[in-house]
Formats: C-alpha cells, structure tokens, sequence
C-alpha cells in the first residue's frame, strides 16, 4: 500500500503590508499572490513530495526574490534528490542565494527563512532555517518540531515574553557568505499525521490554543480559518499557512 499526502496552502499580504514577501510551494505549484481560497493538494509518496513556506526579507522586492528562489530551488532539489540530501540541498541553496547577491550588488541583505516538509514512502523529514515553524497536530494541541534559529527560540504569543526578531541564520541576509545548518526533524509516515507550516505573520497573531482550535477534518476549510482568524485579528505580517497529512 502506498501512502499519499493531503493538504491544502494559502498565502496573504495581511492587513498592512502592500506586498507579500511570503511564499509558498508545494511540489513544482508556488504562489506569492494573495489567495482568497486556499489550494488543495495531493500527493502520492512513490515520489518524493516536498512542501515549504518561505519569509523572505530585505528592500519592497528583494524579500519576494528572495524568497521565491529559496522555495522554488529547494523544491527542484529534494524532488529530485529525495530525503537523503535535506541538508546538502539547504546548503546548496543558501549558496545559490549568496551567488546571485554577488552578481547584483544591489540585492546585497537580502535573505529568506523557510519550513519544510519532505516525504516519501515511509519516512519524512521536517526541516527549517531561522524563525518560521512547522508543528504537529495532536489531541492535545500543537506540538512545535521546528527550532526557532532567534535569541527566544521557544517563544509564544501571550507568554509575557518579548520575542526577538533578530534571526542566528537565514538564507542569505548577510553581507558575505555565511554557511548554514538546518534544523531537521526525522520521523516514520504515520497515516493521519498532521503538520501545519506556517510563518509568523501566523502564530504572532495567534496563539497555539487559538491555531490548534481551527484544524479539523477538512484541511482546505482549516487553513482558510486560520488566516481568516489572523486577518480579524489584524495581523501585521504576511500571513501563509500550510497543512498537510498523512493518508493511507
């Protein structure tokens, strides 16, 4: 029996940002627009999957480049190497950001996190660099996989604590190359496993209870209430939300 992955993503501006610097990308689909109805996907895990979402940072359009090589580079690479190679493509890609910097000067700073989920018949890995986040979905709430590359690493909305925005790596955002090491998480395809990606325009706005609250059965429907809630919520950043499952 071969399992398959379900999900669904969606990515927004917010409600102040003029521009998304977001982006989102499952197998070879990416979007950097501002959807109003979140995509549905499926995937069967003969073939390596593979689903991230990106932050990117720097000037009006550096972020979104920035952000749409790191996504769209890392897909090409996990899909084509599979699972065995998450911390070499990272690198690799880091690299290829830090090249392409070097040949326009005026990108210099610019920079991305990224989360991702990669799978492939039994086995999936849960990776990221810098302060984007990847949680499972359990009875009791959410459980964060991904490690926050920040002074706070374990920061949360309502803790009283002050979050620092200031990120230990990145893709790129330095003036000369800096390597990277990302953190990954390894664990079996177990059928109706459930992740949701996202960025933090999300849990800035929302809190773990509030996210957990809003994912159920319909995963399309999920993801639209999550940034629904962010939106009410005026949330300030971009928000982009990724759910994905494990399905026999």
């Amino acid at each position: 029996m071969t399992l398959r992955i379900v999900g669904a993503g969606i990515t927004h501006r917010g409600t102040v940002r003029s521009n998304n610097q977001d982006c989102i990308a499952v197998g070879f689909w990416l979007s950097q627009e501002t959807l109003e109805a979140a995509r549905a996907f499926e995937h069967e895990l003969d073939l390596p999957f593979a689903c991230i979402v990106c932050d990117g940072m720097g000037g009006h359009n550096d972020g979104e480049r920035a952000s749409l090589l790191v996504a769209k580079s890392l897909v090409r690479r996990i899909v084509t190497l599979g699972l065995s190679g998450i911390e070499s493509s990272v690198r690799a890609v880091n690299a290829e950001l830090f090249a392409l910097v070097r040949e326009q000067t005026e990108l210099a700073g610019m920079g991305s996190t990224a989360v991702g989920i990669a799978a492939h018949g039994t086995k999936l890995v849960v990776f990221n660099v810098g302060d984007s986040r990847a949680y499972k979905v359990g009875e009791r709430g959410l459980m964060q996989l991904s490690t926050d590359d920040t002074p706070v690493p374990s920061w949360k909305l309502g803790s009283g604590q002050e979050r620092s925005t200031k990120l230990l790596q990145c893709f790129g955002g330095r003036t000369t190359f800096t390597d990277i090491v990302p953190n990954v998480v390894r664990e079996p395809c177990t059928p109706d496993s459930t992740y949701l990606l996202c960025c933090d325009g999300l849990y800035e706005t929302l809190t773990e209870e509030e996210m957990a609250a809003l994912i159920g059965a319909d995963l399309k429907a999920s993801a639209e209430a999550l940034l629904r809630a962010a939106l009410k919520k005026n949330a300030r950043d971009n928000v982009t939300v990724a759910l994905v499952r494990v399905s026999s």
